[in-house]
């Protein structure tokens, strides 16, 4: 499963475009799926914005924001179209989560969550009693990391590192994972029982027992971005309410993000912005439905 940045974005799409969600004349917005986005800080009040930017760009339904009071203040300015739950302590979110969260959702955890006590015992917390899919990004891949050597596998999850969070993951070193991407992407799958997408160049995604791993090229140096990443958690974050597998939506998901990534290319690799490529993902999908015809 490929792409190029030569040429149509949407050139080798073939294999993804079955996994659209069906999209029926009569639906609401709740049959596009309900995603919670966790995380922000001081330090990070865009990150998680960035992802329910990510999510509603990419078709999701209702996107709830769980974060600071200040963080979710300075998202409903840009972004009136999510819901939002303020809350100062941290310590608070995870019943706030468990109580107030749909039957139906998916989560984002970790977006600009920064690396606190009580942020790392909320990331950990949602892998206990989250019970629905779950994809952790961020600096929640940091708490797993460094509080979650107990935790048992989970086959809902998701897991989306870059090389340094995986070597986190992995006790190793990023060359380390930059030489053997494959076995480390296969790795982090196997301990934590879901599917891990990998990124950088030449996007890797397992899944646990499978033997397969699938590769994605769409996308270049234009992703290279602040808050790409958290775009990426956004979209795939939407196919997993809308009822994707994990695996099916970090493909998808995947696929998509670099695909908006080659369209914003095609004026230069320079001065992307991360909600530029958020920004994108309507056309892309749109090119995508109107193929599958």
């Amino acid at each position: 499963m490929t792409g190029t940045s030569a040429g149509n974005p949407l050139s080798g799409a073939e294999n993804i475009i079955r996994l659209l969600p069906r999209r029926p004349l009569d639906m609401h917005k709740g049959d596009r799926g309900r995603l919670l986005v966790a995380g922000g800080s001081g330090h990070y009040p865009g990150a998680p914005s960035l992802s329910a930017l990510g999510a509603l760009r990419s078709g999701a339904g209702v996107v709830t924001l769980l974060s600071l009071p200040q963080v979710c203040a300075a998202c409903a300015a840009r972004l009136p179209e999510a819901v939002f739950w303020p809350a100062e302590n941290v310590g608070d979110w995870l019943d706030l989560a468990l109580d107030g969260a749909p039957s139906n959702a998916a989560a984002v955890v970790g977006p600009g969550l920064e690396r606190s006590e009580e942020a790392q015992d909320f990331v950990t917390g949602m892998w206990k009693r989250w019970p629905h899919p779950l994809l952790v990004d961020g600096d929640g891949l940091f708490a797993l990391a460094e509080k979650g050597k107990d935790l048992p596998p989970r086959e809902d999850t998701l897991l989306t590192p870059h090389e340094g969070e995986a070597a986190r993951l992995l006790g190793t070193t990023p060359g380390a994972v930059c030489s053997g991407r494959e076995e480390a992407v296969r790795a982090l799958a196997d301990r934590w029982g879901g599917t891990v997408l990998l990124k950088g160049h030449g996007t890797l995604i397992a899944r646990r027992g499978d033997k397969i791993i699938h590769r994605l090229d769409w996308g270049g140096p234009e992703l290279a971005v602040p808050g790409s990443g958290d775009v990426l958690s956004g979209c795939i974050g939407a196919l997993l309410a809308a009822g994707l597998n994990p695996l099916d939506a970090a493909r998808l998901g995947g696929a998509l993000h670099g695909m908006a990534g080659e369209r914003l290319a095609g004026d230069g690799v320079d001065g992307v912005l991360a909600s530029e490529i958020a920004g994108a993902l309507r056309a892309v999908l749109h090119g995508l439905r109107r193929l599958a015809v």
